[in-house]
Order: structure tokens, then C-alpha cells, then sequence
């Protein structure tokens, strides 16, 4: 046991708990557009950190988005602006969806989200073409979590409608096969 003067222990790196640990610290402290990496070996908690960002979303009117890496390692924080409502801003929004916020016109916005839609549609047919030529045979529910965790900043009925949309039109075209609730590319014959 040592005896600590005052200067020694203000320069000691103390690990805080609940709202004093480093993790809550970094999130409080992220300004619009930063973003931090949390490891799986920092977070030892049974509950994901998005409950931590839910809660200071609630307690300190932030907002930011969250979401865990496709390799399992991690999850990803960032912050987002918020204007005087409180209502968020996304930064990296594209043009079109400016346009939907910011128009009066409802038409303008059906047009609009109708745009976003297929251009998200389209990502999750790459995206899921691209799987399963690599997985050669997957169940749905899987492919469909990899899309969850792909696109994990849209919404989630949204997701699922456009997944199984994808995967309706492929297999009416015959360009997949669906199994046993499991997809797969069939074999060409000549």
C-alpha cells in the first residue's frame, strides 16, 4: 500500500461505472459527425451498447445512430445533428431526401421516398445476389438477418417488405430456387 498525494491521484486513470465509464464518457462527448468504435473486450455488459445510446439519447437530448459490425468484433456509435425541434439530421443524407424533409408538397414526398425506396431496394438485391453467388445455398431467415445487419440504419418492416420483395421477383424470373425456406441458384441447363 502506498500513500497518494493529491497531485498523484488527479493523475491516476480511475475505471468509472454506469455514467462515469469511459464508454458513456466518449459517447457524451462525440460531436455531430464523430463516431467511436466499442470492441466486444471493452463492453463485458449482457445488453448491446444501443440500450446505453438509447438512454443518453433520453437523458441528454442526443441523437445518434448505432449499430454492431458485420464481423461480430463491435459496434459502431455515431453522432447526429439534432436542430432546434430536436428533430435528427443525418449529415450524409442524399438530395432526394432532403428534398422529401424539407418539401410541402405531399406528391413531391411520395415521389421522393418512392426514389430512396427503390434505390435501397436495388442495394438489397446487389447485396443479396452477391451472398448468396458466394454462399451457393442459404436459408431465408439468415439472409435476411444479413440484410438487418447490412442496412442496420433503416427501418426494419422496411427492410424485411423490400427483402422478401427481392426474393419473390428473383424467383419468379427463375433466377433463384426457394427450398425448404432456403434460396439457392439453380443449375443452368443447356
Amino acid at each position: 500500500m502506498k500513500l497518494l498525494k493529491e497531485e498523484e491521484y488527479d493523475q491516476l486513470a480511475l475505471k468509472g461505472r454506469g455514467r462515469s465509464s469511459h464508454i458513456f464518457n466518449s459517447i457524451v462527448n462525440l460531436h455531430v459527425g464523430e463516431a467511436v468504435l466499442i470492441e466486444k473486450k471493452d463492453w463485458n455488459r449482457k445488453a448491446s451498447p444501443s440500450t446505453l445510446v438509447k438512454y443518453i439519447e433520453k437523458h441528454h437530448q442526443l441523437k445518434f445512430t448505432c449499430g454492431a459490425l458485420l464481423n461480430g468484433q463491435g459496434w459502431a456509435v455515431k453522432r447526429l445533428e439534432t436542430d432546434a425541434s430536436g428533430i435528427h439530421k443525418n449529415n450524409q443524407t442524399s438530395d432526394y431526401k432532403k428534398i422529401a424533409i424539407n418539401s410541402s408538397f405531399t406528391g413531391a414526398k411520395n415521389i421522393v421516398s418512392a426514389e430512396s425506396e427503390l434505390k435501397l431496394k436495388s442495394e438489397i438485391t446487389i447485396f443479396y445476389l452477391g451472398r448468396i453467388a458466394a454462399m451457393k445455398i442459404e436459408k431465408t431467415e439468415e439472409s435476411l438477418k444479413a440484410v438487418m445487419d447490412m442496412f442496420w440504419e433503416e427501418d426494419r418492416a422496411l427492410l424485411k417488405k423490400l427483402f422478401m420483395e427481392v426474393i419473390n421477383v428473383l424467383y419468379d424470373a427463375n433466377h433463384i430456387v426457394i427450398e425448404n425456406e432456403k434460396t439457392y441458384i439453380p443449375l443452368k441447363r443447356n
